[in-house]
């Protein structure tokens, strides 16, 4: 249930739980959630300034929470990368969130076939071990 706080926040903020909302459904795809989910949903919340009765309430009801994508190409694509890394966390992507992952990356405004190809390039980066901002920085060149 939302409280009064709830219906004056600023887009960035719905936007922003929009976004953790996306994690926490990649998270339980496969119908549980790791500790190593766990952890990165844990410092992704606290990156997007969540609080911990925030982030019980997406992971409660996630389909309160709609999806906002961000205007900016660079934050579209940070979510992406964020997206994609949620997914690999386990070592692999499975069917069903390569489905997930590539259906948010086109609802954050990516055409197909980029969405085909930085999935492709993030995965690749992610398993040699760089962060977030070198993914980005690897992605524009």
């Amino acid at each position: 249930m939302k409280n009064i706080a709830d219906l004056y926040e600023s887009g960035s903020q719905a936007s922003q739980k929009g976004h953790f909302r996306n994690l926490v459904l990649i998270a339980r795809n496969d119908g549980q959630v790791l500790e190593s989910e766990s952890a990165l949903l844990k410092n992704i919340a606290n990156k997007l300034s969540l609080t911990n009765e925030q982030i019980k309430e997406i992971f409660k009801n996630p389909e309160d929470y709609p999806f906002i994508p961000p205007v900016s190409k660079e934050e579209r694509m940070e979510r992406f990368i964020r997206l994609v890394k949620m997914a690999m966390i386990d070592g692999s992507i499975s069917d069903g969130e390569e489905f997930l992952v590539k259906k948010l990356g086109l609802s954050l405004g990516f055409e197909q076939d980029e969405v085909n190809s930085y999935m492709d390039r993030i995965v690749a980066r992610i398993k040699a071990g760089p962060s977030t901002k070198e993914i980005m920085d690897s992605l524009e060149a």
